[in-house]
């Protein structure tokens, strides 16, 4: 039962990124800022994570794991959950414009971020779940997963429209990120289903949200910021203008 719905759940995460790829953009103030289709992937995700809460699931998912991964360890969960969002990050640097400025795609990240962490911790904090290695009681849902997916879908809505191949890149790193965490043993198929559906909407949300935020301090900013940097044989200084 548990490899058949691990299996779904694969298919799933293809699916998502199909539904994502298909998505196109808009800033047309007439259209809706957010679309049902848009919805589609976060809402499948996180309510088969829901289906899949049961104690029946968990105890497959701990048998399966016991007998065929009991000694499997990595750390690369750890470090892939950041990859999408340094990679949408580090294409600006290098050159490669997105939908929006380095400032502003920051702007987005942090905001999302704070969003996503408020979901996961609260929802953690509230259900008091145990982990499939009893180390701890905040298992649901997988924060790993959800940043994973918060980035993937902030590369996706950056560079989507240039190339496919960034938003199935990040989605396939965020859907290894998940599986990493129940590989360790360290979540349950529900907690990453249920987290990669939040790091989604958190992204969506934030794409929202972020405009109007800018819109209500730009005003309160300095109409004109400069910075040249000066060597003078030891060390790199620099001159700041700021003008209002």
């Amino acid at each position: 039962m548990f490899k058949k719905s691990f299996r779904l759940v694969f298919i799933s995460f293809l699916f998502l990124s199909k539904i994502t790829c298909a998505q196109k953009q808009t800033s047309d103030s007439s259209k809706p800022l957010i679309t049902a289709k848009e919805m589609i992937a976060p809402g499948i995700l996180i309510g088969t994570g829901m289906v899949f809460i049961n104690n029946s699931t968990k105890a497959e998912q701990k048998e399966w794991h016991t007998k065929y991964l009991s000694s499997f360890r990595t750390h690369a969960d750890d470090y892939l959950q950041f990859a999408p969002q340094a990679t949408a990050m580090g294409l600006s640097l290098v050159g490669v414009k997105g939908k929006n400025t380095f400032v502003d795609k920051g702007g987005i990240i942090v905001l999302g971020t704070g969003i996503m962490l408020g979901t996961v911790f609260g929802l953690k904090k509230i259900t008091n779940t145990t982990r499939p290695d009893d180390s701890s009681n905040d298992s649901f849902p997988s924060g790993h997963t959800a940043n994973a997916f918060f980035g993937a879908t902030v590369l996706a809505t950056e560079y989507g429209d240039q190339s496919v191949w960034y938003t199935i890149g990040g989605y396939t790193v965020a859907t290894a990120t998940g599986t990493f965490r129940m590989l360790n043993n360290r979540h349950w198929l529900s907690d990453v289903l249920v987290g990669a559906g939040i790091g989604i909407l958190s992204a969506k949300a934030s794409y929202i949200i972020y405009p109007w935020i800018k819109k209500q301090i730009a005003p309160k900013l300095p109409s004109n910021v400069s910075f040249v940097p000066v060597y003078n044989g030891y060390a790199v200084t620099g001159n700041l203008t700021i003008g209002f």
